[in-house]
């Protein structure tokens, strides 16, 4: 079986970290003669996280303060991440529902109509790096978890792990905004483009 760039990525490392601090967990000693066995049971571990993760999105924005397409869609940006034609951009969607107080959900659900298979758009891209992210942050989770169940009384173990553990959450947050943002980038810009088509046809 041949994998795919993103399936490494995305299944089999954060599969393999967690079959490694559960092999340290259970006190089981890695056998590099079960590198077969081991990879394929990464690669189901991998699956199970990403899994997992998608299950926990809703906890992950509860930390976050909120979904972060919303927070967009009403002009809360976060460091290094900020959306300034939230009010164009929010006005342009509303105008294309005929129910009344629509939510941003309903909202967003629009853009992305606009924004996914759009060729030559980065929207797949960062969609892959926040899926990729969010594994990555429910891998570090889950092993930080059985870390500390093992270690909880070292002291160092609580050191190294939870600084990691609130980075790799601050980045997928940042990812998960970047990710929003760029939807609501392309659909603005395909709003623009056929603006101007228009005006184009009106006015020759």
């Amino acid at each position: 079986m041949n994998f795919k760039a993103y399936d490494i990525l995305s299944s089999l490392v954060p599969g393999f970290i967690v079959l490694m601090v559960l092999l340290n967990f259970v006190n089981i000693e890695y056998n590099k003669d079960w590198l077969i066995p081991y990879t394929a049971f990464a690669f189901l571990l991998g699956f199970v996280i990403n899994t997992v993760s998608c299950w926990l999105e809703d906890i992950y924005y509860c930390t976050w303060g909120g979904k972060p397409s919303n927070r967009l869609l009403d002009g809360k940006s976060i460091w290094k991440v900020r959306f300034y034609e939230y009010q164009k951009v929010k006005s342009l969607l509303l105008n294309e529902v005929s129910t009344d107080n629509p939510s941003n959900d309903q909202l967003f659900a629009i853009a992305m109509r606009y924004a996914n298979g759009k060729k030559d758009s980065r929207v797949d891209d960062f969609n892959a790096n926040y899926a990729l992210s969010r594994a990555i942050l429910t891998t570090v989770l889950i092993s930080t978890i059985l870390m500390l169940i093992k270690n909880y009384n070292d002291w160092r173990v609580y050191a190294i792990t939870l600084p990691i553990l609130f980075g790799v959450w601050l980045r997928c947050k940042q990812r998960a905004y970047y990710y929003a943002r760029e939807i609501l980038n392309e659909y603005h810009k395909q709003k623009s483009a056929l603006s101007q088509y228009k005006t184009m046809i009106i006015i020759p």
